[in-house]
C-alpha cells in the first residue's frame, strides 16, 4: 500500500488533471477526504466548512470527528465571505468547500476562499468532484483538491475510488510510515482499479480553463 506502482502511475495523471505538484489515489473519495483532514489536523483543532456539501462529508465533521478525535468544525454559508472570516479562531486548520455541491449546485468562490485562508496561513481545501473538466481549483489558489474518482472521472459509476492532489511535501505527509493517515488507516486503492481507471483518463474531453 506505500506507493504502489501501479497506484503511484494514476496519482501522476491525476496531478496533471488538477495541476499541482503530486497527488495519490485512495480506494473512495471519503477515504481521500478523511485522510486529508486527520493529516491537517490534530486533537481539539477546529475546521471551517460549508454548510452545503455531501451528506457522507457533512456526518464526517458534524458527528464522527468530534467524537471520536476531538476536531471540531464551524458550518458556514460558504457564499458568505465574512462568515468564512467570522468562523476562523485562533484553532482553526483548514477551510474546506466543494467547488459545486453536492447536491445543491452551490458555487463557492475559490480565489477569494484562497485569499482569505492565505490571509490566515491555513490551507483551503476542495472537493472538486462536481467539476473536474470546468474548475482548476489549484489554479485558483486552493491547497489541496479532493475527487471522489467514483464520478465523472472514472465515466461509468462502475468503480469507487478518490484522490488526493497537493504539494509533493503534503503527499509524502500523507504517505509517512509512522504518522501518514494514507499509510496507516488503510484507505489503499486496488492497483486493479487504479489500472483501469489509467486507462480512461487519456479519453476524458478536454478540461475548459477557469
Amino acid at each position: 500500500r506505500h506507493f504502489n506502482p501501479t497506484v503511484y502511475n494514476l496519482g501522476r495523471q491525476m496531478a496533471a488533471l488538477a495541476g499541482t505538484e503530486a497527488a495519490y489515489c485512495a480506494a473512495s473519495g471519503m477515504g481521500a477526504l478523511s485522510s486529508t483532514i486527520m493529516a491537517l489536523c490534530d486533537r481539539g483543532d477546529e475546521a471551517v466548512a460549508s454548510n452545503a456539501i455531501y451528506g457522507g462529508t457533512f456526518a464526517l465533521f458534524h458527528d464522527f470527528l468530534p467524537a471520536k478525535t476531538g476536531i471540531t468544525t464551524h458550518f458556514v454559508d460558504i457564499t458568505d465571505l465574512e462568515a468564512v472570516k467570522a468562523g476562523i479562531t485562533e484553532r482553526t486548520k483548514l477551510i474546506y468547500a466543494e467547488s459545486l455541491s453536492n447536491p445543491t449546485l452551490r458555487l463557492a468562490d475559490i480565489p477569494k476562499l484562497a485569499a482569505i485562508a492565505k490571509a490566515a496561513g491555513i490551507p483551503l481545501v476542495v472537493d472538486n468532484t462536481f467539476t473536474p473538466l470546468i474548475f482548476s481549483p489549484a489554479a485558483m489558489g486552493a491547497d489541496v483538491v479532493v475527487h471522489s474518482v467514483t464520478k465523472f472521472i472514472s465515466g461509468a459509476s462502475d468503480l469507487i475510488a478518490g484522490a488526493l492532489c497537493g504539494t509533493e511535501e503534503f503527499i509524502d505527509q500523507l504517505m509517512d510510515l509512522h504518522k501518514g493517515p494514507l499509510m496507516l488507516l488503510g484507505p489503499t486503492m486496488d492497483p486493479h482499479v487504479a489500472a483501469e481507471i489509467s486507462l480512461r483518463i487519456p479519453h476524458l474531453p478536454l478540461r475548459m480553463k477557469a
